[in-house]
């Protein structure tokens, strides 16, 4: 076994983020209709309410990206637990 994995991460060369996002139908749909409302609300909100909206919006995306990160964190515990009961408990092998 290999420790390349392992190297790239220490070395900075493995980013999880240099892949594409794969657009669905609903993604899309989603995307249009999110810049449908704001192009309503823009048009009706005076400059202090867009100000405020702006930071709603900002505020909803740190949160996202905040739960996000939660998710991937209790899903590679998870992962690594169950990777770990693979590969270290003797006692249920076949």
């Amino acid at each position: 076994m290999t420790d390349k994995t392992i190297k790239d991460l220490f070395y900075g060369n493995l980013s999880l983020f240099d892949r594409p996002m794969r657009k669905s139908d609903e993604y899309n749909q989603s995307l249009h209709d999110e810049a449908e409302a704001r192009e309503a609300l823009d048009a009706v909100l005076n400059d202090e309410q867009k100000k405020l909206l702006n930071i709603y919006v900002d505020k909803c995306g740190t949160m996202s990206c905040h739960l996000e990160y939660s998710a991937f964190l209790v899903g590679f515990k998870t992962g690594t637990r169950l990777l770990a009961e693979a590969l270290f408990d003797r006692g249920n092998e076949m």
